[in-house]
Parts: structure tokens; sequence; C-alpha cells
């Protein structure tokens, strides 16, 4: 869950810069959220958690190309939500879509992923509680794009990485408990890549990245102190008082007259 919570931190923090930017300064913001909470978030965390999963008698692999597409999804559907919810940040309406379509990009991401892995058996899932886990992952996405925009110190956004977490973390388990493995009649040559293999080089990556998102972020954010005054800077910025007229630097009219 450490994974889950440091990229729901890193993504927090960089999309406060979203509304504040301009142009290509916001497309690298919003692609900076959406790896972060798309790749970091939640499918390293998805992957890590995969580990664990052991089916007795079984040897589990992955296919390479569909954990890759796996990783797209979540990365998609993370920025397509953060981009239309910045677009529209007062609309609910646009909230409750852009929730809706990246939820069910999370839920399609982690079934890519759970098609990915090599087993030798039957994979099957238990209906119920695989629509359990995309509504779990709905409202994730709807807590998590929500809080997103609304954050306001820098205590807010530890907590709203905690929240977000935490519901990353309960729709991926809700999902597991969804899978049944049967085993087969016989014994199946099981072709891919050892997961544990991956792991470490997973690890390294998403936490660096995670660290260079972070840094970048924040580098600007905490100058002031805290999140409230960066977020409300380019809105309530004072205009220059007016130069005293004593203070002014004389103009050649006054000159000549003087002169």
């Amino acid at each position: 869950m450490g994974l889950a919570v440091v990229g729901s931190f890193a993504a927090l923090v960089s999309a406060i810069r979203i509304p504040l930017s301009q142009g290509t300064a916001r497309i690298r913001w919003t692609l900076a959220a959406a790896l972060s909470l798309g790749g970091g978030a939640i499918w390293s965390m998805h992957f890590i958690g995969m580990i664990g999963y052991r089916v007795d008698g079984l040897d589990l692999r992955y296919g390479l190309p569909l954990t890759g597409v796996s990783l797209l999804i979540a990365v998609a559907v993370s920025a397509l939500g953060l981009t239309l919810v910045a677009s529209h940040r007062r609309s609910i309406g646009w909230l409750a879509l852009s929730g809706v379509v990246s939820g069910l990009g999370i839920a399609a991401m982690h079934y890519t992923g759970m098609a990915a892995m090599h087993v030798g058996g039957t994979v099957t899932y238990r209906r119920g509680i695989v629509v359990l886990s995309v509504l779990i992952a709905v409202a994730a996405a709807l807590a998590g794009l929500w809080i997103a925009f609304r954050v306001r110190t820098g205590r807010h956004v530890v907590a709203a990485s905690l929240i977000m977490a935490a519901a990353v973390s309960g729709m991926h388990y809700t999902a597991m408990a969804a899978t049944q493995v049967q085993a087969g009649a016989g014994e199946e040559e099981v072709t891919g890549t050892d997961p544990i293999s991956l792991a470490p080089i997973v690890c390294v990556i998403a936490f660096s990245v995670l660290a260079v998102v972070i840094f970048a972020a924040m580098g600007g954010v905490t100058e002031s102190g805290s999140f409230t005054v960066a977020r409300e800077s380019s809105r309530h910025r004072r205009p220059a008082p007016p130069v005293p007229v004593w203070s002014r630097p004389p103009t050649s009219e006054s000159q000549t007259r003087s002169g």
C-alpha cells in the first residue's frame, strides 16, 4: 500500500498545478499526474499486489504484451479523467462522467492484467464480486478526481493520499476475491515472465519516477509554506500599486519646461 500512498501524493501535488498552468506546462503537469496516479498509485500497486497471489501447485507467469497494455490503460484513463475535471471544475456532471469513465478504465486495467496471467488451469470470476469491484473502482475514481482539485493544504494532501490509496487497495483485493482458478487435468507448460523477477524493477522505476515528480511539483508549492497560497495566488493576485507622481522619472516635456 506504500506505493499507492506515494503515487497518490505525487498525483495530487501535480494536479494542484494543472489549473494554474497554461499551454505546454498544463500538458506536462497533466501527464505527470496521470503517470503518478495511473502508473504509480494504481498499476504498480496492482502488479506488486499480484506477486502475493498464489495457487497451490500451480506456476504463475505473466505475458508482457498484455501487462504493458494494462499499464497504458491505467495512465490513459487517468489522463482523461484529470483533463475533463480540470476543464470543468465547477461541473458535477462532468465530475460524475469523468469518475465513471476512469473507474471503468481502472477495472479494465485490472482485468486486462489478470488476462495476462498464465496459469496451468482455468480462471473464472464470481460475477457479483466483479460488479462490486467495478463499483468500488468508480467510487475510488470519483473520490480521487474530486479530491485532486479541492485540496487546500499539505495536511489535506497527505490525508487525501491515504484515502485514495485505501480505495485503490480495496478495489484490488475485492477484484482478487472474485478470481477462481481451477487446476488443469494434467501438467501444463506455463510460459511467460516470472513476476518475482520483475517486482524489483517495477519498484525501483516507480519510486524513482514518483520521486522526480514530487520534487518538481513541491519545488514551487512549498515556497509559500502552504498549498493554499500556491493554488490561490493566480486568482487573487493584487495589482501593483500606482507609482507616486514624485517617484516617476521626469519626462522630456517636464525637462523642457524646467529648462
